[in-house]
């Protein structure tokens, strides 16, 4: 029985390499696979056979069938009418593919580098991985200084010059002051990396856009120019306040704060019944950056800014949760249109 069903497998098999039609092979296949077919009638026998010949004839008819069964499928495949174009209408207009389109925070940054752009300011890149030396010694964080905290991070190999995700973007104004000379106005878009919790409104990597500028006679009034007039660009008419802040790499240092957008500055739970929403850090380069960037406090002065993005493209368009920017789900992403 067992050479009966394998050779009704290779016989089929070899007579299906010769059809010439999907009559034929529909034919073949209920002559061997249909309810009276060939491999039924070998397998209608099964009671008559001695019990030790009956083991495994089963299995090998099950896969036998299986086999089979493909092997119809494919030959029918052949002329199915695949090379038949006459149901193809040429007139009827054709479907337009979908295209993708920026992603949100992309979009965001695109349009803020275009602004400053606008104001004489070039564009600086630099590497994510850095060391210790350009994210904190050079910017005046030195190895015991108790700031250092504020900026944890994740450390590749501690032992090499404290090789390090950066936590800022502010190394790439010392690389960029390495190659130039003052006057340098300068924007910085780039990717963060912070060792913390991740919440609503946190998260371990995040985008920055920093700005520098060093010439004579820069005042913080210079700074609080440009700010004003890049909020109001971006969000309209929102008033701004000024508060005073503490950061290693600029003396005096600020903290910007905006007109809340939900309650128009009366108080609400987003800005926690104040009216303000803080919106970015900055002030003017401290004399001893200046210093490390060979650049003589005594001639020059700076001013520098960072204005965190995702925040940013939460508040323009009421995200409640900052994972979502980075989630990759096409559904919330789709609501976007750049």
């Amino acid at each position: 029985m067992t050479s009966e069903i394998e050779q009704l497998q290779a016989s089929t098999l070899d007579a299906l390499q010769h059809l010439q039609d999907a009559a034929a092979v529909d034919a073949l296949e209920i002559n061997i696979l249909g309810r009276k077919g060939k491999l039924a009638a070998l397998l209608s026998r099964i009671p008559t056979l001695p019990p030790a010949e009956r083991a495994g004839i089963g299995t090998l008819a099950s896969e036998v069938k299986q086999t089979l069964q493909l092997a119809f499928n494919g030959a029918r495949g052949k002329f199915s009418g695949t090379n038949d174009h006459s149901h193809f209408d040429p007139t009827w207009p054709g479907v337009a593919p979908s295209i993708g389109h920026l992603h949100p925070v992309t979009a965001f940054v695109e349009r803020s580098v275009q602004f400053f752009t606008t104001l004489g300011y070039a564009v600086a890149d630099g590497p994510e991985v850095e060391t210790a030396a350009y994210n904190f010694d050079k910017l005046n964080i030195p190895a015991n200084h108790p700031a250092r905290d504020l900026w944890d991070t994740y450390y590749l190999n501690p032992e090499r010059d404290g090789i390090l995700m950066r936590t800022h973007t502010s190394p790439v104004q010392l690389r960029y002051m390495e190659t130039h000379k003052p006057p340098a106005y300068v924007v910085v878009p780039g990717r963060v990396f912070r060792h913390e919790a991740t919440d609503a409104s946190h998260d371990t990597n995040f985008s920055m856009l920093e700005g520098l500028a060093i010439d004579r006679d820069l005042h913080i009034t210079d700074l609080i120019g440009t700010l004003k007039a890049f909020l109001q660009h971006t969000f309209g008419p929102v008033k701004m306040r000024i508060r005073p802040s503490y950061f290693p790499f600029v003396e005096p240092g600020i903290e910007v704060d905006m007109s809340c957008l939900i309650c128009h500055g009366k108080g609400c739970s987003v800005c926690k019944q104040t009216g303000w929403l803080e919106m970015l850090g900055a002030g003017m380069v401290h004399p001893v950056v200046l210093k490390n960037m060979k650049v003589d406090p005594k001639k020059y002065s700076g001013f520098a800014f960072g204005i965190g993005v995702e925040r940013m493209v939460m508040l323009l368009h009421g995200i409640p949760e900052v994972r979502l920017l980075l989630s990759g789900d096409q559904r919330f992403l789709e609501q976007f249109h750049y």
